[in-house]
């Protein structure tokens, strides 16, 4: 198995080429950095911390649509998306963000099924937060704006001419700046996050040559 392995590794290189036609519908599900820093500011309270949601996803769904000349198996690639993350938080409502983003990078189609994808995305975002009373505060809510941008690289295998399903991996910076109950609050997230993704690709046809 180890040798079979490392020949198919040595092998690719000299894979014959594809082109690079990417004209595709996409689903995706991704899991959200937990950890997030916090500054509170009250007419009585001015404070920062640390805390940790209990763990959330966002569902994504968008488009990717490639840029390359006729025979290229490598080009640019843009994108879009909207999407919705939720973070819950001690068993309540917690985070929830509408989000809209652009993308932009670079696909390389390895083969006729396999593709890759290394792009950028910036977002803007709107957030509502509930957080649940405790002993020692009242419950909180607050809604305002958030951007974040992202490194992402994913993976996607053709498993017909129209459908595919891959991998995504990426590193997240989010800023959310909220306000309500009388309070201003920022919240702010980074961190690694992966997830799945499903395509329709509208098209397969390669640029025309004129």
């Amino acid at each position: 198995m180890i040798r079979l392995l490392a020949i198919s590794l040595l092998c690719l290189p000299i894979l014959p080429a594809a082109e690079l036609a990417i004209r595709d519908v996409r689903l995706g599900l991704v899991n959200r950095p937990a950890d997030f820093e916090f500054e509170l500011d009250t007419s009585t309270v001015d404070t920062s911390g640390e805390d940790a949601f209990d763990g959330g996803l966002s569902f994504e769904v968008g488009g990717r649509w490639s840029i390359a000349r006729t025979g290229d198996s490598i080009g640019a690639v843009l994108g879009a998306d909207a999407a919705i993350d939720g973070l819950s938080y001690d068993g309540s409502d917690g985070l929830t963000t509408l989000w809209g983003r652009a993308a932009l990078g670079v696909g390389w189609a390895i083969s006729d099924r396999i593709t890759l994808i290394g792009e950028g995305l910036v977002g803007f975002g709107k957030s509502s937060l509930s957080l649940p009373a405790t002993d020692q505060a009242d419950a909180f809510e607050a809604d305002g704006t958030a951007i974040s941008y992202e490194a992402r690289i994913s993976g996607t295998w053709q498993f017909t001419r129209s459908f595919g399903a891959g991998l995504a991996a990426g590193w997240l910076v989010t800023s959310h700046e909220l306000s309500g109950d009388d309070a201003e609050l920022t919240l702010d997230q980074n961190g690694w996050y992966a997830g799945l993704i499903a395509t329709w690709r509208i098209s397969d046809a390669p640029p025309a040559l004129e």
